[in-house]
């Protein structure tokens, strides 16, 4: 593969196991280099990380870091340096839970040599499919509705009054497995434009970065990668998810329903206190700073959510009402939860 594509990861916790698949997946699609961000990850962690970097013949290189600085900073700072790199040509971004399948690569490389776009380096990112967990993504391409991945103008989390019906059909959908999802059918689409994506499957020629800049530490963690990718279709540009590049999640997020009986409100209600607060602080910061046109509408959809939200459980409702203050008064940062 003679283009040169450097993967940026972040890695934290005791988490080598997943992370060295990742490494190995990635090197075995043909890419140049493998670029960690260790965030301070725990000792028995970073030690076998050092030990694999040792042996990884300069096809690895590590920033090993003195604090945890987040999914913004740790990407920022793993960008940072692939931009720096003279050879480095494309980066392609990974969590550090994401495992190339097959082809993956090569199906991202194929498509960007024949893609006809004037100046595509900066203006043009791709996007791998998380085949189990970007459903929201695959269907907004195929009915070509991409308010489906962040939701309609003045939504909340993405949630509207306006589209209620539709949340209680489609959960009843799920929960009693009725037939007919458009996910699952057979759909010759292979690709389509989305407004936003998570860092990990992100694929840019690095010279876009001089067009968006990097993700802004100040939301530390979550919501950072679509304030960031969504600089992109800010400005005029666009983000395609490519179907035949798959990426398998090795572990699904906290966010990401587990049984057919679980929703978002009643995720968000149970979940860990620092999850919960930057997921709502930074979404809420997004939101005003991009999606807002009626204020009134918003906190309307931000009451009822909240009035939904209290039938699953109390636990996190002070928490999440501060979150939605500090996001509206744009009170970023790492914080004590």
């Amino acid at each position: 593969m003679e283009n040169k594509v450097y993967v940026v990861t972040v890695t934290y916790g005791n988490r080598f196991d997943l992370l060295k698949q990742v490494i190995d997946a990635a090197l075995n699609e043909g890419v140049y280099k493998v670029i960690v961000v260790d965030n301070k990850s725990e000792l028995e962690s970073r030690n076998k990380l050092m030990e694999y970097e040792k042996l990884s013949n300069d096809k690895l290189k590590v920033l090993y870091l003195d604090d945890n600085y987040g999914s913004a900073g740790g990407f920022k700072k793993g960008l940072e340096l692939a931009y720096s790199d003279p050879e480095c040509e494309f980066i392609w971004l990974l969590d550090d839970d994401n495992k190339p399948i097959d082809d993956s690569l090569k199906n991202l490389v194929d498509f960007w040599n024949f893609l006809e776009i004037e100046n595509k380096e900066e203006k043009v990112a791709l996007l791998s499919y998380r085949f189990k967990k970007g459903q929201s993504t695959k269907e907004a391409i195929i009915r070509n509705k991409p308010e489906l991945v962040l939701g309609l103008k003045n939504s909340f989390l993405g949630f509207h009054i306006k589209e209620l019906h539709k949340k209680n059909y489609r959960y009843l959908k799920k929960r009693f497995k009725a037939e007919g999802n458009i996910v699952e059918q057979e759909i010759e689409k292979k690709f389509g434009v989305v407004p936003v994506a998570p860092y990990g499957g992100l694929f840019i020629h690095k010279d876009i970065l001089n067009e968006i800049g990097y993700p802004n530490e100040d939301l530390y963690l979550y919501a950072d990668d679509h304030e960031w990718s969504y600089r992109i279709t800010r400005m005029g540009g666009k983000i395609y998810l490519i179907l035949d590049s798959k990426i398998d999640d090795l572990e699904l997020s906290w966010h990401v329903p587990k049984s057919a009986k679980e929703t978002s409100f009643s995720i968000i209600s149970k979940g860990s206190p620092y999850r919960v607060y930057y997921g709502v602080r930074n979404r809420v910061f997004f939101e005003i700073n991009n999606f807002v046109d009626n204020k009134l509408i918003y906190w309307i959809n931000i009451f009822v959510y909240l009035l939904l939200i209290s039938f699953s459980s109390t636990k996190n409702i002070k928490l999440i009402i501060r979150a939605i203050k500090d996001g509206y008064k744009e009170k970023l940062g790492k914080v004590k939860v």
